[in-house]
């Protein structure tokens, strides 16, 4: 025949269970001052003994609660170890990785995109500088009338105003400059200075900014 397993009991349990004895042991000795001879000292004795049991048995459920709570720590602390290495070993390596490998990848084709066409853009106002300057030797008073074409007049930028009637601006922006943008651009944040350069960037090469503008700019 299988053994019944015995369960133990709580500590607030067995709080319970020594209360209700030292509490009996109490009612026996009140009898027994009382002139109540039914009481034995067997009696006495026995429920006294209870007492001290059950107070023994208080700290036997706070060592099992203290074993069981050191137990689940345990098991809690390995589910955290597990899930460190496995941010290490794999999913670092799976996703952060891969994506940061992605961004840089990216940013350095902006980079040097950016850079070509500022190079770009800088060779053709030197090519019209050169025109500008034949001209004015020749006598040619204003070449950016007489061409349709001149350089931006805001100093320390490169870029052509082509066109007298509807203008058309083209005007560099730097490969740091571009690159700043597209990070203000995916991450958006207080930093005015990188909201600033995002702005400008848009401003400056007209097809950036209809990539980036909202809808409701859109239909604007």
């Amino acid at each position: 025949m299988a053994k019944t397993a015995i369960t133990e009991p709580t500590a607030a349990e067995a709080e319970a269970a020594a209360l209700a004895a030292e509490q009996h042991a109490a009612d026996l000795r009140a009898a027994v001052e009382n002139g109540d001879a039914a009481v034995t000292p067997a009696a006495l004795a026995e429920a006294e003994q209870k007492g001290v049991f059950a107070r023994l048995r208080i700290k036997a459920a706070q060592k099992r609660d203290a074993a069981q709570a050191e137990t689940d720590r345990h098991a809690r602390a390995e589910a955290v170890a597990t899930d460190a290495r496995a941010l290490t070993e794999h999913d670092d390596a799976a996703d952060l990785a891969v994506k940061m490998r992605a961004a840089v990848d990216a940013l350095a084709a902006l980079h040097a995109t950016a850079a070509a066409r500022h190079d770009r853009i800088r060779d053709m106002v030197n090519r019209i500088r050169v025109i500008h300057g034949e001209a004015h030797t020749a006598g040619v008073l204003d070449p950016r009338a007489r061409y349709e074409v001149g350089p931006t007049p805001t100093v320390g930028e490169w870029g052509l105003i082509v066109g007298t009637t509807d203008a058309l601006t083209v005007r560099s922006v730097s490969p740091a400059d571009a690159v700043a943008a597209a990070v203000a651009l995916a991450v958006p944040s207080g930093d005015g200075t990188m909201a600033g350069r995002a702005k400008q960037v848009c401003r400056n090469v007209p097809a950036v900014g209809a990539a980036f503008a909202q809808p409701a700019d859109r239909a604007a």
